[in-house]
C-alpha cells in the first residue's frame, strides 16, 4: 500500500515548522530567480534577489560570506561603537569563552539588540569555532538585528545575509524577520521589505506592534509618504500601538518636507487614537508652529496658539511670530494680531512701520476702518515716518467700493477735530482711491480740504496723485491750475510732476508747445522721464512735425534707453526735409 500522502501547506509549516521538505524552498522562491551555488553547492531558490558575484564582491562588508571559523575576521574592524561599549564593560566581567554556551546565546541576543556588530561576531565565532555549534537562525537574527547600527549596517548587507540563510538552508523564523524589518527601517530598502512581508504572510507570520512600527518608520525612510500615512491610519484603526518616536518621526519628517498638512493630520490623528501617549514634546510644537506660520497654515497655527502659547506651555521665537502678524494681516484673526503684538510689547520690541503695516492690513480684511485709521495714528503718534507706500493697504482697501473715500475723510476729520495729527498721506491714499473711482471731482472736494484736516498740507505726492486724475480725464486746463498751485505754495516738483504734466499736455491737446517745454524745464533741472514719456513725446512731435523731435530721440539715448526701431523709423521718415546732418544722424545711429 502506498504511503499516505502529506499536503505541505501554510497551515502544515505553521503547525510543523522544523518539517521539511524538497519544495519548501521553491515555494519560498515563487517569484524570484535562483541563486547561482557557491562552494559545490547545488543550486538552491530563494524569495530574496539574487546578486551576482561582482555585485557581492564590491560590497563593502566586515561579515564573512558564510559563518566559517575560518573566513571570521574580527579585531581588524574595530567600530566607535564597540569601542565605546568595550569601554563601559564592567571591568570583572567574565571572558566570553569561559560563558556557557546558553549564556553566549543570551548574550548574542542582547548585543544584537543593541547594535553591537563586533561584539556579534566575536560571538558567533566562538559558538562556530570552539562550541562546534552550526549556523543556526539565532545567530543569523543576531546579525541582522545587529546591522540596526546606523553605522555598521547597509541594505546591500542585509540581503547579502539573508541570501546566505537561503544557502545554508536556514529558514528565518517571525523573530529574524522582525529584526530585518528594523534593519530595514534604519537602512531602507522598498523591495527587501516587501520581500520580507511576503514571505511572513506566506508562512503565516504575525507582525507584532514593533513590527508594525518598524514597517511604518522604513516607509518613511523611502520618502514614502502617502503609504506611511495610510499604514499609520491603518495601525490607528486596528488598535495597534504607535509608538511615540514613530509620532514625532512622521511629524518631522512632513515638517522637513513643507508637508504642513499631512503633519496637521497626523497631530490630530495622535489626539484621536485610543493608545498611547497623545502630547508632542514642546520642540516639536515650536517647530511646528514656526513651520505652520511661515507656510500659512491657519488652522494649525491657531490651534497652537490658544492651546500652547496663550498658557506660555511654549514661547516662539520673534521671527516665528512676525510671519504669525503676516498670516493674521493676510486672514483679518484681530484677535490674533493683538496677542502677537502684546507678546512682543512684552518682550520690548522696538516696533517699525513693518510691524504696523501687518497690523493695519489685518484691520482692513476684517473690515474695521475705524481701528485701521487709529493704527496710522498710532504710527504717527510714534515718530514713525508714514508715506503712501507704508499705508498702501488703505488704498487698497478704499479702492474696493466708491463710498469708502468719504467715509475715510469724515473719520480723519473727526479725530483731527479731536486734536490728532493727522499725516497728509492717510488723505493722499483717499485722494488716490477717489481717481481710482474716476471721480476726479470728489478728489479735488477732498483735496480743497486738506489744509483743514492735515496740519502738513498738500505734498507733492498730492499734485502728483492729482495730475494723474487729469491725465485719465483729459483736463488740461485743470491741471495747468493744479501746476500754478504749486508754485504758490512753494512746493517743489519731482521727476513724477514733469512726467505727468507731459502726458497731459501730449494727450489732451494737439499742440505740444507745452509739453515740450515741460520737458525743457524737466531736463534742465536733472530730472529724467520715464520710457513711456520719452515715446508719448517723440509721437506727438512726429505727428506735428516739431523740430525738436529728433533732439528728443537722441536725449533718450543718452539717458540710457534704448528706442524701438519702429519710433526712430518714424522719426527719420517724418523729418526728411529737415537738415542734411540732423537726418543723416539719425539715420547713421539706428543702421537704416
Amino acid at each position: 500500500m502506498p504511503p499516505p500522502t502529506l499536503v505541505n501547506d501554510a497551515l502544515w509549516r505553521c503547525l510543523c515548522p522544523k518539517f521539511q521538505s524538497p519544495t519548501a524552498l521553491r515555494n519560498f522562491s515563487r517569484a524570484q530567480s535562483c541563486l547561482v551555488a557557491r562552494n559545490g553547492h547545488t543550486q538552491r531558490p530563494t524569495t530574496f534577489r539574487a546578486t551576482s558575484r561582482s555585485q557581492i564582491r564590491h560590497v563593502n562588508i566586515s561579515a564573512p560570506s558564510r559563518l566559517d571559523t575560518n573566513d571570521l575576521s574580527f579585531g581588524n574592524h574595530r567600530s566607535p561603537v564597540s569601542s565605546i561599549s568595550k569601554r563601559s564593560a564592567k571591568p570583572d566581567a567574565p571572558s566570553l569563552v569561559h560563558l556557557p554556551t546558553n549564556a553566549l546565546y543570551d548574550r548574542l541576543r542582547r548585543d544584537g539588540a543593541a547594535g553591537r556588530y563586533n561584539e556579534v561576531m566575536n560571538i558567533v565565532k566562538i559558538l562556530l569555532k570552539d562550541r562546534r555549534e552550526r549556523p543556526n537562525v539565532r545567530m543569523y537574527s543576531a546579525i541582522l538585528h545587529s546591522f540596526a547600527n546606523c553605522q555598521e549596517g547597509t541594505a546591500g548587507k542585509i540581503r547579502k545575509v539573508m541570501e546566505e540563510m537561503v544557502e545554508s538552508g536556514v529558514d528565518l523564523d517571525v523573530g529574524a524577520c522582525h529584526n530585518a524589518l528594523e534593519a530595514l527601517a534604519v537602512h531602507p530598502d522598498y523591495i527587501l521589505r516587501e520581500e520580507v512581508l511576503s514571505y511572513m504572510k506566506e508562512r503565516w507570520f504575525s507582525l507584532n506592534d514593533r513590527g508594525h512600527n518598524m514597517v511604518a518608520a522604513g516607509l518613511l525612510r523611502d520618502r514614502l509618504f502617502e503609504q506611511a500615512i495610510e499604514k499609520i491610519e491603518d495601525m490607528v484603526r486596528q488598535r495597534i500601538s504607535v509608538h511615540d518616536w514613530l509620532w514625532d518621526k512622521a511629524v518631522w519628517f512632513f515638517l522637513d518636507y513643507g508637508e504642513v498638512d499631512e503633519a496637521w493630520q497626523l497631530m490630530l490623528l495622535r489626539q484621536q487614537s485610543a493608545t498611547g501617549k497623545k502630547d508632542f514634546s514642546k520642540t516639536l510644537l515650536t517647530h511646528f508652529l514656526d513651520v505652520a506660520a511661515r507656510l500659512c497654515h491657519v488652522e494649525g497655527v491657531n490651534s497652537i496658539w490658544t492651546t500652547q502659547v496663550i498658557p506660555n506651555y511654549i514661547k516662539p521665537a520673534t521671527g516665528t511670530c512676525l510671519d504669525i502678524l503676516n498670516l493674521a494681516s493676510r486672514t483679518g484673526n484681530v484677535q490674533l494680531a493683538t496677542d502677537v503684538f502684546r507678546l512682543l510689547t512684552e518682550r520690548k520690541t522696538i516696533f517699525t512701520s513693518h510691524h504696523y503695516e501687518m497690523l493695519l492690513e489685518t484691520y482692513l480684511n476684517d473690515k474695521d476702518l475705524p481701528a485701521a485709521l487709529s493704527v496710522i495714528l498710532i504710527m504717527s503718534s510714534s515718530g514713525i515716518k508714514i508715506d503712501e507706500s507704508s499705508i498702501h493697504p488703505l488704498f487698497t482697501h478704499l479702492r474696493s467700493s466708491p463710498t469708502l473715500p468719504l467715509e475715510a475723510v469724515s473719520l480723519l476729520q473727526r479725530e483731527s477735530n479731536a486734536g490728532k495729527h493727522i499725516p497728509t498721506a492717510a488723505l493722499n491714499s483717499c485722494i488716490q482711491a477717489s481717481i481710482h473711482h474716476s471721480n476726479l471731482e470728489e478728489a479735488l472736494d477732498i483735496y480743497k480740504i486738506i489744509h483743514t484736516i492735515s496740519r502738513g498740507g498738500p505734498t507733492t505726492q498730492t499734485f502728483n496723485i492729482l495730475f494723474q486724475g487729469c491725465h485719465k480725464a483729459r483736463r488740461k486746463e485743470l491741471a495747468m491750475y493744479l501746476a500754478s498751485e504749486m508754485v504758490e505754495r512753494g512746493i517743489a516738483p519731482d521727476a513724477m510732476t514733469y512726467d505727468r504734466l507731459i502726458l497731459v499736455c501730449c494727450n489732451a491737446s494737439d499742440d505740444p508747445e507745452d509739453a515740450f517745454a515741460y520737458y525743457e524745464e524737466m531736463r534742465s533741472s536733472g530730472h529724467v522721464p520715464r520710457r513711456g514719456c520719452f515715446e508719448i513725446l517723440i509721437d506727438k512731435g512726429v505727428e506735428v512735425g516739431d523740430a525738436r523731435t529728433p533732439h528728443v530721440l537722441r536725449d533718450m539715448r543718452d539717458c540710457g534707453f534704448a528706442p524701438k526701431k519702429e519710433l526712430v523709423r518714424s522719426v527719420a521718415n517724418r523729418f526728411v526735409n529737415a537738415r542734411d546732418g540732423e537726418r543723416e544722424d539719425v539715420v547713421r545711429e539706428d543702421g537704416f
